[in-house]
């Protein structure tokens, strides 16, 4: 009876491995012939963004889901809430420069929201250019290596072709942006930057 219990136990232990070990990229990264080294412009959900950052290519990691229903993002979205009279809305994306997979750092934009944005507000975004002037309305931001050295704001724009987040069912939302950014830091630029997001409750947390 022991050792059928052992066996019952080692064959549950092998099964969770290698439920836990498959794995899925969802990120699809169609490269654009006209920037070498940037993704094409897309709006099918291939969940990345890249960009140049002073010239030099630069994406995010792949998004990836386990075999146990985990994901693990390459984007993610949340509100920071003050005591001031706007909330901020935070996206930040992890990547690293084309030739150097394992430095990896972010790109952020901190972009001011009213009080009331949740979930179904995303739509209000569709179509809009946003200028982003570092001061009243938000700020990009990095963590890459030397440039976010002092914690340096940029200034810039982004343009959401589409944005959209709804309810599946209670406590379920899913949605989609995409669309285009540049930002201007006093020691470097980020030019030509790209993103087409698949958002979920697990990436977005307002």
């Amino acid at each position: 009876m022991g050792k059928k219990r052992i066996e019952r136990f080692c064959c549950i232990l092998t099964a969770s491995f290698l439920l836990l070990g498959c794995s899925k990229i969802v990120t699809n990264y169609y490269p654009d012939k006209e920037d070498p080294g940037l993704a094409i412009f897309s709006d099918k959900g291939n969940n990345l963004l890249s960009c140049f950052i002073n010239g030099k290519p630069w994406r995010t990691i792949n998004r990836v889901q386990y075999g146990a229903g985990s994901v693990n993002y390459e984007c993610s979205i949340y509100k920071q809430v003050s005591t001031a009279i706007m909330d901020t809305l935070i996206f930040s994306w992890q990547g690293y420069y084309n030739d150097n997979e394992f430095s990896q750092g972010t790109i952020s934009l901190n972009l001011a929201v009213p009080k009331n944005f949740y979930y179904r507000s995303f739509s209000s975004l569709r179509g809009r250019r946003l200028q982003i002037d570092s001061t009243t309305n938000g700020f990009f931001s990095t963590s890459i290596s030397t440039l976010s050295i002092g914690n340096p704001k940029g200034n810039g724009n982004i343009y959401f072709h589409n944005a959209n987040f709804d309810s599946l069912a209670p406590n379920q939302y899913y949605g989609h942006i995409d669309g285009l950014l540049e930002a201007a830091f006093p020691l470097f630029t980020i030019t030509r930057g790209r993103f087409d997001e698949v958002i979920t409750n697990d990436n977005v947390h307002l």
